[in-house]
C-alpha cells in the first residue's frame, strides 16, 4: 500500500512564494523521490540536529525536508537554504 502524501501548511505556504521555476523543478524532484527515494541528483540526507527529518535538494539553493511516518510522508517546509538552515523544518 502507497504512503499518504502530506503537505504541511507551512510547506504550502511556501511553496505558492517560490518562483514557478523552483515550483516545477519542485514537481519533477517530487517524481524522482516517489519513483527512487536513492536517486543521487536528490541528495537526500538527514537534516542535523532533528530526528527523523530529512532534506532533499531541489537546486543548489532550494531544498525541502520531509518525515516518514508507517503511514505517511509528511512534506514539512520547503525553501532557500536560510529557511531550512534557521531551523524552519
Amino acid at each position: 500500500m502507497a504512503k499518504e502524501l502530506v503537505f504541511t501548511e507551512r510547506f504550502k505556504k511556501n511553496f505558492k512564494d517560490l518562483p514557478l521555476n523552483i515550483q516545477e523543478r519542485f514537481e519533477e524532484k517530487l517524481e524522482i523521490f516517489l519513483s527512487n527515494p536513492k536517486h543521487p541528483s536528490l541528495q537526500i540526507h538527514r537534516f542535523t540536529g532533528i530526528d527523523g527529518v530529512w532534506e532533499v535538494y531541489v537546486t543548489q539553493k532550494y531544498r525541502f525536508t520531509f518525515s516518514v511516518t508507517k503511514e505517511s510522508i509528511m512534506f514539512r517546509n520547503i525553501g532557500g537554504h536560510r529557511i531550512i538552515d534557521r531551523g524552519n523544518v
